[in-house]
């Protein structure tokens, strides 16, 4: 399948999850309050983060070694057995540390607002979670993008059914996300295990272990500090404003995370289509690299600019009014998920290069300025603080690894081209906090919204960000679909 065709079906998968997240909301915040949601979203924080550090990154050298052996998939096999051994080993050994230690998490990082039993289900679904991690990337490394898709959509149907069971069989709040997101993993794993029992052997190789671990190792200190960037804003929040401060900072996340969902699809598609491009090594291969990150970023941003003018609509039609605040931390979040468009191709530019040591410095300055801003601002401006501190630690962090990539494996990006088109990104969004306060008739507002919206489309065609023929090649391919 070609490039566009496999976009659509990885695509399909990421906007039928977020509507499905979407449409469930009216029912999850009429019996849900902000604090369980609070408590849901520490939940997954501490398990994800701390499978996180320990898995090593293992599928990230997977991923990357893939295509370096997909002419010889034996060796991959092997090297791909040897890897889950490991992780699934370092994973046991470390629960029984969680299980006795579990007492100390809740009282000491958590004040007891999560139980013991809570920080062993956390550590088992964040295991549960990194294996679901690995296996689909996996699947993104073969471009099996039909599989993949349905896995997505199982799994958010599964876990859509299990916590109305739970809610309205059991009367349950925060435990029926919790309960339904458990046996949602043990279910979609084990489906996973079939579908790439074939990228597995029975064979292990400690040579390829070594070799794996050399690749990935540099990355821990950047997993370290992505935990400390993770989980310090949501730390901060609940001591200073509670835990229903968190539950509208990760709702205004909730719905940025469409923008990601998006990004995460095409990058599925664009991230092979990077490599393989990079290894042909030629001045024309570099040039569609370029040309094709300029296509998905002009796309992205429009994308985003839809979710920054719209989260006032979006947020009062889908909630309640205890909920409303989070409207304020969605064109913040959504920021931080435009600046990362930069890291489709310099965390690719560093990848190629398996330099992976040079992503330590942009990591710590982000963490800093995360830190630092996080201080200054969550006492005076609460989650929209948090979600500011969040979007300008990212600014600097992919600035950093652009600087980087662009060292290590030179592309013709033109520096200067996509400042502009962040400049009039920002140029546009400046008005969303005022039409907000306004008092005009919800009509007036969409219209002017979508005014603002088609200025940028119009302005991102003038600059040929995009070209005509490209945009009838994609209107051709999905009509076609």
């Amino acid at each position: 399948m070609k490039f566009l065709e496999n976009v659509s079906i990885y695509m399909f998968g990421s906007v039928f999850s977020f509507a499905v997240s979407i449409l469930v909301l009216p029912v999850y915040t009429r019996y849900l309050s902000p604090s369980d949601f609070g408590v849901v979203i520490l939940f997954l924080m501490f398990g994800s983060l701390l499978t996180g550090f320990l898995s090593i990154n293992l599928h990230f050298a997977t991923y990357r070694y893939y295509f370096k052996y997909k002419n010889d998939l034996e060796k991959f096999r092997i090297l791909n057995s040897t890897n889950m051994v490991f992780l699934l080993l370092i994973f046991l050994l470390s629960g029984g540390i969680i299980f006795f230690l579990s007492g100390w998490f809740s009282s000491v990082l958590f004040d007891s607002l999560l139980t013991k039993k809570l920080i062993q289900l956390s550590f088992l679904s964040g295991c549960l979670e990194y294996l679901f991690l690995y296996m689909t990337t996996l699947l993104t490394a073969e471009i099996r993008s039909i599989s993949f898709t349905a896995i997505t959509v199982s799994r958010i149907l599964l876990n859509t059914i299990l916590s109305f069971y739970f809610i309205f069989q059991y009367s349950l709040t925060y435990m029926a996300r919790i309960n339904a997101l458990l046996i949602t993993q043990v279910v979609i794993v084990l489906c996973l295990i079939l579908i790439t029992k074939n990228t597995f052997s029975t064979r292990l190789s400690f040579a390829s272990l070594k070799k794996s671990l050399k690749l990935s190792f540099p990355l821990i200190p950047h997993q370290m500090i992505g935990m400390i960037h993770g989980s310090f804003d949501k730390t901060m929040l609940n001591k200073y404003t509670g835990l229903s401060s968190v539950g509208f900072y990760s709702f205004g996340e909730k719905f940025a995370l469409v923008l990601k969902t998006i990004m995460d699809s095409v990058a599925k598609v664009f991230n092979p289509y990077f490599l393989d491009k990079a290894h042909e090594n030629t001045e024309e291969s570099k040039r569609e690299i370029v040309i094709r990150f300029y296509e998905l970023a002009y796309l992205f941003m429009i994308i985003g600019l839809c979710l920054i003018y719209f989260s006032e609509e979006m947020i009062i039609a889908l909630t309640t009014k205890e909920f409303y605040p989070s409207m304020y931390v969605v064109p913040v979040y959504v920021y931080y998920y435009l600046i990362g468009i930069i890291a489709h191709i310099s965390m690719n530019q560093i990848t190629y290069s398996e330099k992976m040591i040079y992503i330590l410095p942009a990591s710590i300055a982000g963490v800093v300025i995360n830190i630092s801003l996080n201080i200054i601002l969550i006492p005076k401006f609460g989650a929209i603080g948090a979600a500011g501190a969040t979007a300008i630690a990212a600014l600097f962090q992919q600035l950093l690894l652009l600087y980087y990539g662009m060292k290590l494996y030179p592309l013709p990006l033109g520096k200067m081209r996509l400042a502009r088109l962040y400049i009039i990104v920002m140029g546009l969004t400046i008005f969303v906090y005022p039409i907000m306060a306004m008092e005009l008739n919800i009509i007036v507002k969409i219209l002017m919204k979508i005014t603002l919206i088609s200025t940028f489309v119009a302005v991102g065609i003038y600059y040929r960000y995009i070209s005509y023929s490209s945009i009838m090649k994609i209107i051709y391919k999905f009509k076609f679909k």
